[in-house]
């Protein structure tokens, strides 16, 4: 059999990678295994067959273990040590029997055996087995990262919905908030400023020499507590002003300049009314 460094392969066969330094065994495993249910690719030393598995990955690897230049136990411990290639079988070729050197290479990382000289049908069944067991795994994996796509996927979908449903309620809060405020605002304005009017008014219209003492004290501490109470609901307008309307709270009327307003209306019908 002429000798092949390198085949052009269709990847819808499974590619076996034949390794041996004696082109008969090449050309025997190539006889046995020619049924068109594979493609192949051939090397005939450890060197070469590192090459090869870095150029094109096979789905199964038939590796001599007395080689000319690197025995098959190095090739198969390099293979294994590389991520890319490390899930490729190897199936070892041997003319050696003893268990020491089965041992080693199943704790190397070889899947099988097949010893010398090749029995036919063996050969065929125990490809076969390891081919169809590499097909499953590469669904497996496959399958696997699916699901990790799909998980990853559904993950980020929950994230964006997350995202977009905390900033509605947050909208929806601020919104809330704002309502409160603007009507506490101005429900509290309104009974303030007419307590304010007529109370200023009702100190206008007392004799303040004819008052006790006690009762100046009272009537200081009613306009003292009225004041901070005006203050405290300015205060508050201003920053709720400035936290949904943004710009300039000051440039808004005060509660001071409305109770100044109606304290001027007051005196107007007091002086119409004569009140």
């Amino acid at each position: 059999m002429k000798k092949i460094k390198e085949q052009q392969t269709n990847r819808a066969k499974p590619l076996i990678l034949l390794v041996d330094d004696v082109p008969q065994n090449v050309q025997m495993l190539h006889q046995i295994l020619n049924s068109g249910d594979y493609s192949f690719a051939i090397a005939t030393g450890g060197k070469e067959t590192l090459q090869l598995v870095k150029k094109q990955l096979p789905d199964l690897i038939l590796l001599d273990i007395m080689l000319g230049d690197i025995d098959g136990f190095d090739v198969c411990r390099q293979i294994k040590a590389d991520p890319v290639s490390a899930a490729v079988p190897i199936i070892f070729l041997t003319a050696k029997v003893e268990l020491e050197d089965k041992v080693k290479g199943f704790k190397l990382g070889a899947v099988d055996y097949i010893t010398k000289p090749f029995e036919d049908a063996e050969v065929v069944a125990r490809v076969h087995t390891h081919i169809q067991l590499k097909k499953s795994m590469d669904m497996i994996n496959d399958y696997n990262r699916q699901l990790l796509q799909a998980y990853e996927e559904m993950q980020k979908s929950y994230r964006e919905m997350k995202d977009t449903q905390d900033e509605r309620i947050e909208r929806e809060k601020e919104t809330a908030l704002k309502a409160v405020s603007v009507t506490a605002t101005h429900e509290m304005n309104q009974p303030l400023t007419v307590i304010q009017g007529y109370l200023d008014l009702f100190i206008e219209s007392l004799e303040m020499k004819a008052l006790n003492p006690t009762q100046k004290k009272y009537l200081h501490r009613i306009e003292d507590g009225l004041q901070k109470l005006v203050e405290i609901i300015d205060n508050f307008r201003r920053h709720t002003h400035l936290y949904f309307m943004g710009g300039d709270p000051t440039k808004t009327v005060s509660l001071a300049e409305k109770l100044e307003k109606v304290k001027a209306q007051l005196r107007n019908y007091k002086e119409q009314e004569q009140f």
